[in-house]
């Protein structure tokens, strides 16, 4: 029975097209979770806002070499860069209903991060640092995540071409100051190799439980 349930796990991970990662296994919530090359790897990253203030930090870094591989792009004057994308999204239970997380990609000022101005940021920026910005208002259609069988609101989300090396940090953070889970999905390639794979294997089971869900009546309205 463990190798049958063990072999189905195998055959879903290139199925399930994120790299998962969660919160109080794979990183804690007072520390930023670093990303690993490349930036265009889909990540999914299960976080909680555990209090009204709480603030979730994801980073990377670009440097020269990364704009001289065959991952860069044009940007629309012709620059090269790296393409960014990323969303959040929440489970589509009755409590999180109201649950609208912002999110702003901080780094280099450049055309893709323009300076910040009147952003309604959780902190100020340095000088040489632009931002941009998501603020969801309303809550997307619901999609289920085929192999975890959750079902999710769906959000906004954003593309960009950044094209400076730098330091680069995603924050993710609930206006209204509401506890809850999300999830922040980054990058649009599906990267499987044997640590993907492992990485995977290792998390499935638990999302497929929704242990990543800490509202006991979220978690039985999605998994009852």
């Amino acid at each position: 029975m463990r190798m049958t349930i063990s072999m189905s796990l195998l055959f879903a991970v290139p199925v399930y097209a994120h790299v998962p990662f969660v919160e109080g296994l794979d990183f804690q919530d007072d520390q930023a979770f670093a990303l690993e090359p490349p930036i265009e790897k889909s990540y999914a990253i299960y976080s909680s806002f555990n209090s009204a203030t709480d603030q979730d930090r994801v980073t990377f870094r670009l440097s020269e070499a990364d704009f001289q591989n065959e991952k860069v792009v044009m940007d629309a004057v012709g620059r090269p860069g790296r393409k960014v994308t990323f969303n959040t999204i929440v489970p589509a239970c009755a409590p999180y209903v109201a649950v609208l997380p912002s999110v702003v990609l901080v780094g280099p000022t450049q055309d893709a991060l323009p300076s910040a101005g009147k952003l309604p940021l959780p902190l100020p920026l340095a000088e040489n640092q632009g931002a941009y910005f998501i603020a969801n208002t309303e809550q997307g259609h619901v999609i289920e995540e085929k192999i975890t069988g959750t079902r999710y609101f769906q959000q906004k989300s954003a593309e960009l071409i950044v094209t400076r090396p730098g330091a680069y940090e995603f924050i993710v953070w609930e206006p209204q100051g509401r506890v809850a889970d999300y999830v922040l999905v980054v990058g649009h390639e599906e990267i499987f190799g044997p640590n993907e794979i492992a990485q995977s294997l290792k998390r499935l089971a638990y999302l497929r439980e929704g242990q990543e869900i800490k509202d006991e009546n979220c978690r039985q309205e999605l998994k009852p």
